[in-house]
């Protein structure tokens, strides 16, 4: 008896430590590589999500976070901030209500969109995902 509740306490503790990964996920090496369109559903993080956006000619690039629809909007906070190849900051925006947009005339070359934030509330109000808006005109 005493291994039976070893072993199904080895296991509940094996699935909510993967729940639990799966859930938090973790930040990749390299900045993830956006295309125009909208991205996969990301998971909202106080530390900044990194991704890399290429334009080749001169244009205007426009960027926007949108939260899942069924989560609250009053309760998800999230930043966008833009860096040119050298670091430095080209545009920023953050909002209180789920959203940020950047629209902003660049150069050619690599970018760095910088995605940080927050979602309070219960599990039923807050999905913590966000989806990203890339538009190059």
């Amino acid at each position: 008896m005493k291994r039976y509740t070893t072993l199904i306490a080895a296991t509940m503790l094996g699935l909510f430590s993967t729940a639990s990964f799966a859930v938090t996920g973790s930040q990749p090496a390299e900045p993830i590589v956006l295309e125009a369109g909208v991205s996969d559903s990301q998971l909202i993080s106080q530390e900044p999500r990194r991704y890399k956006i290429q334009v080749s000619q001169s244009a205007t690039l426009e960027l926007s976070s949108e939260h899942q629809a069924s989560d609250s909007s009053e309760n998800v906070r999230i930043q966008g901030r833009l860096y040119d190849e050298e670091g430095n900051l080209v545009a920023q925006d953050s909002d209180l209500r789920g959203h940020f947009l950047i629209s902003e005339q660049v150069a050619p070359g690599t970018y760095i969109l910088e995605v940080s934030g927050n979602a309070m509330g219960s599990p039923d109000e807050v999905a913590n995902r966000y989806n990203l808006h890339v538009n190059i005109k």
